[in-house]
C-alpha cells in the first residue's frame, strides 16, 4: 500500500499506527483510557455561575431543556472591562464555518471591531466545516499548528491517535484552569464541570469545551414548500418514501432528501448512538444491530428511487444547507443550531422561507421513539504548546472573553455586530442588516464555548418551537451506559470508523450490495472492535454499568 505524505507525517508526530483500511503497522497503539467524571475534578474549573443582574428566562430550562427567552434584554451587561490581547501580537486560529465564508481582515468591518474591543488582532484560517476533518488531519500530520485550534468532537473521534497528538501538540491547561485558578477567567468558569471533564484527553486539561445541547440532531423541513404541496411531516420512518415521491421532481430541480439522513434513520429504527447493554450483560455496537441493519436498508431504498439531492449521491460531504435554502432538497437533518442559521440566512432574501422542526419518530406507526443522547461537549478550543506563560494567559483570556453568554455585551458583539451597523432592533428584535449578513459569521464564536441558551427570538416562533421540541425529546432520552465516564475511543476502533462507515455509505450509492453488511461488520470486528468492547465491558464493569 502506498504511503501518503500526510499519513508519514502523522505516524512521526505520534509515534504510532495510524489505521487505514486494509493495512496498519505492527506497533503498541492506545488502548483507550476512561475515568469516572467525578474523579477529574482536581483538573477541571470549579463551576461559579456567572449572574446576570435580572436576566431570567420566560420558558424554564431544566437539566435536558435550554432556557427560553422570548425577548431581549434591554440592556446587555459588560462582562469583561479590560482588553484581553495585550502583547500586539497577531493571534492565529483555525476554525471551522458551515457556510459562506465572510471578507477577511481589511475588508470586514465586524472584523476590525471585534479587533478593537479585544484590544488586538485575531487572524482566521476558515475551513469549510464539511470537510474540516481532512484539514485537520493535515494540519496535526504536519506538527505546525496554529495558536488557537477548533477540533469538533465528531472528527476527533475518527484520528486514530488524536490524544497522543493532543499532548504532543497543545498545551495542559491545568496550571491555568484547575479549582479556583479559573476565577481568573470568570467566564470560562462559568461552564457546566461535565463539558469541562470532556476536555481532558489523556489525562491533560487540554480542551475548552463548547457546551453540547442534549440532542446530536432532528430532522428539519422547508415548510413553506411542504405547505405548497399539501404535505405533513413525517410521523414515522416508513413516511419517509411517500414523501420523497410525493416531493421530488427532478424537472423541477427538487430532491426530497439531503445527507445525514442515515443517523436520523439509525434513531428512528432504535439503533443506540454507540454502545448498548445487552440482557445478557454485555454489550452491543451500534453497527452490530439489527435496527442499524434496518436503517440502512430504508435509507438504501431512497437513494435508489432516486429521492436523494444528486449534489448527496455525488459527495456525501457536500453542502446541505445551500440546497436547502434555495429548495432544491426539502427534508434533512442537522444540529439543533442550524435553525436559526438558517433562518438568518436565507429568511432575508425569501422572507417565505420557512423552516421547522420534526418531533421525534419511531419507524414504524406506534412504535417505541427513542432520542440519542449527546456527550456533554461537541466541540474543543486547544491552545498550542510552548507558547510561555504570558501567551497561554492571554489566549485563555480572549477565549474568556469569546465565552460571554446570552445577556453579555460580548455575546451580543460575537453573534451581531454592532447596532447600526450589522443589525437594528425593531420592537425589542434584532434585524440584521445586509452588511451584517455577508460580514458576520460564526468565527469568534469558536474561539470558545459558552452555557447554552434558547434566545434567538428575532425569528418568530422559534423560541417557543425549540422550547417545546426539547420538552417532548426529554421524555425520550436513551440511557448511555457510559453517562458520567470520560472515555477515550480506543486507537483501533477510532480509526476504523471513517473505512467502515466509508462502506456503508458506498451500500447507500448502489456500489456495494445491502448484503455485504455483515461482512463488513465481521471486518470490524475482527481488526479492533472486538478489542474494543473488551474495553469498554472492563470500563462499565469497574463502573457497575453491567
Amino acid at each position: 500500500m502506498s504511503t501518503s505524505t500526510t499519513r508519514r507525517g502523522f505516524l512521526g508526530l505520534v509515534g504510532a499506527s495510524v489505521l487505514v483500511a486494509g493495512c496498519a503497522e505492527k506497533r503498541q497503539v492506545s488502548k483507550g483510557t476512561a475515568v469516572a467524571a467525578d474523579k477529574l475534578k482536581s483538573l477541571v474549573p470549579t463551576k461559579v455561575p456567572f449572574e446576570i443582574p435580572g436576566l431570567k428566562p420566560d420558558l424554564p430550562g431544566s437539566e435536558f431543556v435550554q432556557p427560553g427567552f422570548l425577548t431581549r434584554p434591554a440592556q446587555m451587561v459588560q462582562a469583561v472591562t479590560t482588553p484581553p490581547l495585550t502583547s500586539g501580537k497577531e493571534v492565529t486560529a483555525m476554525t471551522p464555518l458551515w457556510g459562506t465564508v465572510p471578507p477577511g481582515l481589511g475588508s470586514n468591518s465586524y472584523y476590525e471591531e471585534v479587533n478593537k474591543r479585544l484590544g488586538g488582532v485575531v487572524r482566521f484560517n476558515i475551513s469549510d466545516g464539511n470537510t474540516y476533518g481532512q484539514k485537520l488531519s493535515t494540519v496535526l500530520a504536519s506538527g505546525d499548528v496554529p495558536e488557537m485550534v477548533m477540533v469538533p468532537q465528531w472528527e476527533l473521534i475518527k484520528i486514530g491517535h488524536f490524544t497522543e497528538a493532543a499532548n504532543k501538540l497543545f498545551a495542559d491547561l491545568s496550571p491555568y484552569l484547575a479549582g479556583d485558578k479559573a476565577k481568573e477567567f470568570p467566564l470560562l468558569a462559568n461552564y457546566d464541570t461535565a463539558a469541562w471533564q470532556y476536555g481532558v484527553f489523556g489525562g491533560l486539561l487540554q480542551g475548552i469545551p463548547w457546551q453540547n445541547d442534549p440532542y446530536p440532531f432532528a430532522t428539519f423541513v422547508r415548510q413553506d414548500i411542504m405547505a405548497q404541496l399539501g404535505l405533513e411531516h413525517p410521523k414515522s420512518a416508513d413516511d419517509l418514501a411517500a414523501l420523497g415521491k410525493a416531493i421530488t421532481d427532478p424537472k423541477k430541480k427538487r430532491w426530497a432528501f439531503g445527507g445525514g439522513m442515515e443517523q436520523e434513520l439509525q434513531r428512528a429504527f432504535g439503533a443506540p448512538r454507540e454502545w448498548r447493554k445487552k440482557s445478557d450483560g454485555t454489550l452491543v455496537y451500534k453497527y452490530e444491530t439489527e435496527e442499524w441493519m434496518a436503517a440502512i436498508e430504508a435509507l438504501t431504498k431512497l437513494f435508489e428511487a432516486g429521492y436523494v439531492h444528486p449534489d448527496i449521491v455525488a459527495n456525501k460531504d457536500a453542502d446541505n444547507k445551500a440546497i436547502f435554502g434555495s429548495g432544491e432538497m426539502i427534508i434533512y437533518r442537522d444540529g439543533l443550531g442550524a435553525w436559526h442559521e438558517a433562518l438568518g440566512r436565507f429568511q432575508a432574501d425569501n422572507p417565505k422561507f420557512d423552516m421547522r422542526i420534526v418531533d421525534p419518530y419511531p419507524a414504524h406507526a406506534g412504535g417505541t421513539t427513542i432520542m440519542w443522547r449527546n456527550e456533554p461537549a461537541s466541540m474543543f478550543v486547544f491552545i498550542k504548546k510552548g507558547l510561555g506563560d504570558a501567551r497561554t494567559r492571554e489566549l485563555l483570556a480572549l477565549s474568556n472573553w469569546a465565552s460571554g453568554p446570552f445577556g453579555t455585551q460580548e455575546y451580543e458583539l460575537c453573534y451581531n455586530g454592532v447596532e447600526g451597523k450589522h443589525y437594528t432592533v425593531e420592537k425589542g428584535q434584532v434585524k440584521q442588516t445586509a452588511l451584517g449578513r455577508k460580514e458576520v459569521a460564526p468565527t469568534y464564536l469558536f474561539l470558545s464555548g459558552r452555557p447554552n441558551a434558547n434566545s434567538m427570538s428575532q425569528y418568530e416562533g422559534l423560541v417557543q418551537s425549540l422550547w417545546d421540541w426539547q420538552t417532548k425529546a426529554a421524555k425520550l432520552l436513551e440511557n448511555d451506559p457510559f453517562v458520567g465516564i470520560r472515555v477515550e475511543t480506543p486507537s483501533k476502533m477510532a480509526g476504523l470508523t471513517t473505512p467502515t462507515e466509508d462502506k456503508m455509505h458506498e451500500i447507500f450509492r448502489g456500489k456495494r450490495p445491502v448484503s455485504e453488511w455483515p461482512k463488513i461488520v465481521k471486518e470490524w470486528q475482527e481488526q479492533g472492535g472486538n478489542e474494543a468492547r473488551e474495553f469498554y465491558m472492563k470500563v462499565a464493569r469497574e463502573n457497575g454499568r453491567l
